[in-house]
């Protein structure tokens, strides 16, 4: 299949470039209150010291500084318009309530909110405590003050909505406007918009998102840039893509915002190519993308695996970006590693001057998905060495690593020294990976162990993994029992039937794997459709099992026959376990000969020049013979070839794979 992607990197290129609050009681108005969620953890940064992949600036945190601020501040007499400095101050970075509530009761003892009459440092003290997360908090500073503006109704409602508390930020809107007389303006939707997008779970989401519209366009500021964005954002959280399109069209501006939520809404609903688009006419009238455009775009072109068109998007980034920003950088850094270009993501990773958890976490993963153990658990040293702290995520990464690479001891250990060593409580993603781990190394029984002693109830999903291990080693008996359980638990879910009907074959009880293929007909179940795919020039280009669909499909069956007579002469010997279970004995080996990857393979060894490098993807794991076919192509052609199914990525050269032959 010739599948062409919008091509616009050749368009790109010539762009330019704790102390309580003395406060009373609150008085109602709004919905009763509800216990609030808990704050977001701000990951903390520090320095990465040099090692010999890398080479760090040294810096050090500020973290403390509005502790220093408010220290300065206090002994100095402070006036009121100080204190609202520091309180504007603190709400813009990492507000920590407990040093807010001794600032406020600072300014209580000092009389600057005695009366309550201080509109402007009353509402500095509210926006804190809506930073904070602490919204009711917030109400009870409002609650006391004497005079109230569209300014501080706006600070409460985007503090009930930013803690996920709806109904009473839509209780709030209805009071401003009866009783509080004070008319909405640009900055009280958004507020209130964000609260009904981050519900989008809730059914009535589209009747309230509409009725604030309405309330939207009756004010008038239907075409106002900032309001139009939290609209587009509140749609795209609902997947309403026509309502997006109208209010994206309705609002007339050049604003980069508007732009933005635009491109992240087509993202939401799925519609990366439309995403990739706008990006392009934003950049035709000449407006200057944010960094997190650059983060979307970066996640679509890794998704996709479109290298050609992240690198061209990563080369406009650096003329159009001065600051460097983590969430950016990551988002590239997997990019790379996604488009299976594990050097270029570290180059992106070591040109950090400052990391930090999440940055570490990010390459972890991309090092244990590309078969690098060791370079992962050197990065984990690394982290501990510079003082910053490990989370849950970073050691789920580490036993990915251990896990894709067969590292059982090692995997186990770290397992085993979570909660001692590390303080981190396994999750359930913990327990799955272990289990995983267990059972692909051949331990099923062990493994089975594990799940009944796990504080935690298994899901389909982590039984199918040891199904899949057990089809792998051969164990029917346990294999069997789990398939049982999973045809009553998903009939239909068509892998449950391929996983037991491979046990099968690979044992070679044939008529036991026609009888599963016989239920899956009788129960009118498809598999998945194997298809691969490889990026060249401009265009991708897709393959099926024995697909004759592309224009040259003549030159490409002739090649792979070229290929597959020269392997066999090398030593590939076709593996016919892997063949189609209804396919007749004599003709099995000849249906392996055209799996989609091999003519994925086929077709680029024929389209680019000798010794290039080939990256092809699929959409399914590789199968075995084709896997041991791959050692081979890259032996007889001198190829590297990198090749991502499903679950890793696999690099051939000179006749070897990097993940040892163990996936």
């Amino acid at each position: 299949m010739f599948c062409p992607l919008v091509c616009l990197w050749p368009l790109l290129s010539c762009l330019p470039s704790p102390m309580p609050p003395i406060l009373p009681p609150p008085t109602p108005c709004a919905a009763d209150s509800t216990p609030r969620p808990a704050g977001d953890a701000v990951p903390h940064r520090n320095q990465k010291p040099p090692t010999h992949r890398q080479r760090c600036r040294i810096t050090t945190s500020s973290s403390s500084s509005p502790l220093s601020a408010a220290r300065v501040l206090i002994a100095n007499d402070p006036t009121p318009r100080a204190f609202s400095a520091l309180f504007k101050a603190a709400s813009s970075s990492s507000p920590s309530p407990s040093l807010g509530s001794q600032l406020h009761a600072q300014a209580v003892v000092r009389g600057f909110l005695g009366d309550g009459d201080n509109t402007i440092l009353s509402t500095a003290v509210l926006n804190f405590y809506a930073s904070c997360r602490e919204p009711d908090l917030a109400r009870r500073v409002f609650d006391r003050m004497a005079r109230r503006n569209a300014v501080t109704w706006n600070a409460l409602i985007k503090g009930y909505a930013q803690a996920g508390r709806r109904d009473e930020a839509l209780a709030l809107f209805r009071c401003m406007r009866r009783q509080g007389g004070v008319a909405p303006d640009k900055y009280t939707f958004p507020a209130l918009l964000s609260g009904i997008g981050r519900n989008h779970g809730g059914g009535c989401v589209q009747e309230l998102g509409g009725a604030v519209h309405a309330q939207v366009v009756k004010s008038g500021l239907d075409k106002d840039p900032f309001v139009g964005a939290s609209l587009v954002s509140m749609y795209a959280a609902t997947g309403a893509l026509e309502d997006v399109k109208v209010v994206f069209d309705d609002v007339d501006t050049l604003d980069p915002v508007v732009w933005s939520s635009m491109i992240s809404a087509y993202i939401n609903c799925k519609e990366e190519e439309a995403a990739l688009l706008t990006f392009y006419k934003m950049l035709c009238q000449d407006i200057k993308p944010r960094q997190f455009v650059y983060s979307s775009l970066f996640a679509i072109c890794g998704s996709m695996s479109m290298l050609e068109m992240g690198r061209q998007v990563h080369a406009h980034s650096l003329k159009n970006i001065t600051d460097k920003d983590a969430a950016m950088t990551n988002a590239l850094l997997t990019m790379y590693s996604d488009c299976g270009c594990i050097d270029d993501a570290w180059r992106v990773f070591e040109s950090n001057d400052i990391v930090d958890v999440i940055s570490y976490n990010s390459m972890i993963l991309a090092l244990g998905q590309h078969a690098q153990p060791k370079e992962a658990a050197e990065l984990f040293r690394q982290i501990k060495f510079s003082g910053l702290i490990p989370d849950e995520v970073t050691l789920l990464n580490l036993l990915s690593a251990f896990n894709h690479a067969g590292l059982v001891h090692e995997g186990l250990h770290l397992f085993d020294s979570m909660l001692d060593i590390e303080g981190i409580k396994p999750t359930y993603q913990h327990y799955a990976c272990v289990i995983d781990m267990l059972a692909r190394s051949g331990e099923i029984e062990e493994s089975m162990k594990t799940i009944k002693e796990m504080p935690f109830e298994a899901e389909t999903s982590l039984w199918r993994i040891v199904l899949g291990a057990c089809s792998k080693h051969g164990d029917i008996e346990t294999g069997m029992k789990i398939a049982e359980m999973l045809f009553e638990m998903e009939p239909y879910e068509p892998t449950n039937y391929i996983l037991l009907g491979n046990i099968c074959a690979r044992l070679g009880r044939w008529a036991e794997a026609e009888k599963v293929r016989s239920l899956m007909e009788k129960r009118g179940i498809d598999g998945d459709d194997a298809f691969s795919w490889i990026e060249m020039g401009q265009t991708t280009h897709k393959f099926g099992v024995d697909d004759r669909s592309h224009p040259i499909s003549e030159e490409i069956y002739r090649n792979l026959d070229r290929l597959i007579g020269s392997i066999k002469a090398a030593g590939y010997v076709p593996d016919t376990n892997f063949a189609t279970h209804s396919t007749e004995k004599d003709r099995r080996e000849e249906s392996l000969r055209y799996h989609c990857e091999k003519l994925a393979f086929a077709f680029g060894d024929l389209a680019s020049p000798s010794g290039d490098t080939l990256r092809i993807m699929k959409n399914l794991r590789v199968c075995g013979d084709c896997h041991s076919a791959y050692k081979y192509f890259s032996l007889v052609t001198g190829r590297k070839i990198v090749l991502r199914d499903n679950h890793r990525f696999h690099h051939f050269y000179n006749g070897a794979c990097s993940c040892g032959d163990y996936w």
